[in-house]
């Protein structure tokens, strides 16, 4: 008998001949078949419950379905979303497209002539928006930072700014809006400043101001701001407005040591020359300056 007939006669506990089974003992592997036999009387099979692995099979089926469910729902969800976005998009580019928005960068100023020719001129590091469409009618520009005007005749002209509005029919003034810091000077004409809902009337030479929240109310001999000259003035102001304005008229930044940024400041500095500009802040306060590539260092001398 061949070996391989031999060892399944004896997997199958068939019955062996005293030649076969002498045959059997003499193979190589014969230790190793017994000891696989013995270890496999020892083994006994787990009970398999038909009924209720079957249920457990169908609750798993039933929850993979729901979550199947919930994907195509959630993929159907997002396209409808995605229409709606690119709908509203659509509506928003088609009904705001006539809204303009011009901005300045540190150390730059920039004229605009609006629809009616009135003439704003952007300070450092402002911003103004307006819409184009029906302007002769709707005279009404949003403001950040500060810019002088020159209004053109004809319908009521509105300054938006997050502190105030300034409201005008033809006429020249300047509104500064910065942080902590409003203020609107009247040079030609009269201009009606609404703040905190109280409204103020300014006529030229007139000047209405809010420090840290205080209504300041001076006057000026001024027909136009220096800024628009290169200049930045400055009468009894903080300095830490002073030094914020220079910052952004020569981009830079000013670290200060040990000084009082609330004390008045009545001066000014040229936007043409950075060091005849430090001289003209450093000096009325008695202080001393380092530069150092792009920031500057002041401390008392």
């Amino acid at each position: 008998m061949k070996k391989k007939d031999l060892i399944q006669k004896w997997l199958d506990h068939e019955q062996l001949t005293s030649t076969e089974s002498e045959a059997f003992k003499n193979l190589d592997a014969y230790d190793s078949y017994v000891k696989i036999s013995e270890t496999a009387k020892k083994f006994i099979s787990p009970q398999y419950n038909v009924e209720q692995n079957l249920q457990t099979l169908q609750d798993r089926l039933s929850e993979r379905q729901k979550i199947t469910n919930y994907r195509i729902n959630f993929t159907y969800l997002a396209r409808i979303a995605a229409v709606l976005v690119l709908a509203i998009g659509s509506y928003f580019m088609f009904f705001n497209q006539d809204i303009s928005t011009v901005d300045t960068l540190a150390s730059e100023k920039t004229l605009i002539n609006l629809p009616d020719q009135t003439e704003v001129t952007l300070n450092a590091l402002s911003s103004i928006t307006y819409q184009e469409e029906d302007w002769d009618d709707n005279r009404k520009i949003k403001l950040e930072g500060e810019a002088y005007f020159k209004v053109a005749k004809g319908k009521k002209f509105d300054v938006v700014t997050s502190s105030g509005i300034i409201s005008v029919l033809g006429t020249q003034f300047n509104v500064k809006q910065r942080e902590g810091f409003f203020e609107v000077v009247c040079y030609e004409g009269l201009v009606s400043v609404t703040y905190l809902e109280n409204a103020t009337q300014l006529s030229a030479g007139n000047v209405f101001r809010v420090l840290d929240k205080k209504i300041v109310k001076t006057q000026t001999s001024l027909t136009k701001p220096n800024w628009t000259e290169n200049r930045s003035t400055f009468s009894s102001t903080p300095y830490k407005y002073v030094l914020r304005e220079f910052e952004r008229q020569y981009n830079i930044i000013i670290i200060s040591k040990n000084l009082d940024q609330d004390k008045l400041f009545t001066g000014n500095f040229v936007h043409s020359d950075i060091q005849t500009a430090l001289q003209s802040i450093t000096i009325p306060m008695l202080l001393k300056y380092e530069m150092n590539d792009n920031n500057i260092t002041l401390y008392k001398q």
